[in-house]
């Protein structure tokens, strides 16, 4: 499952043992980046993050997060868009998604 940047300020619901990404355009030439602020909650172990881009100056590309939802409960990822020598000043942009993580048990069926 990937979220992208129309699922900023949402709550998405995923299962538990399940991984998912999140996919966010950016500006890496430019200096513009993403970073993890917070992945509040064991709910979202993150595991790993990569980017790709045109390597063009001044060119878009994309950064990936790959995150693990090991166990139910809730948890808050927060990423904010900035340069890293600005890193004391507000971030250009922000992304937060509220993941709810079920567990597999609530996904059988239930007999009679």
């Amino acid at each position: 499952m990937q979220f992208e940047e129309s699922a900023n300020g949402s709550e998405v619901e995923v299962s538990a043992g399940e991984e998912f990404d999140v996919s966010l355009p950016e500006t890496p030439t430019a200096g513009y980046r993403w970073f993890l602020k917070r992945a509040v909650g064991a709910e979202c172990a993150p595991l790993e993050s990569s980017h790709g881009g045109t390597g063009k100056i001044g060119g878009a590309g994309t950064h990936l997060w790959r995150f693990r939802a090991p166990a139910s409960g809730t948890c808050s990822i927060v990423l904010e868009y900035r340069r890293s020598w600005e890193s004391g000043s507000e971030p250009t942009r922000t992304f937060t998604l509220q993941v709810r993580v079920r567990s597999s048990a609530s996904l059988l069926p239930r007999t009679a």
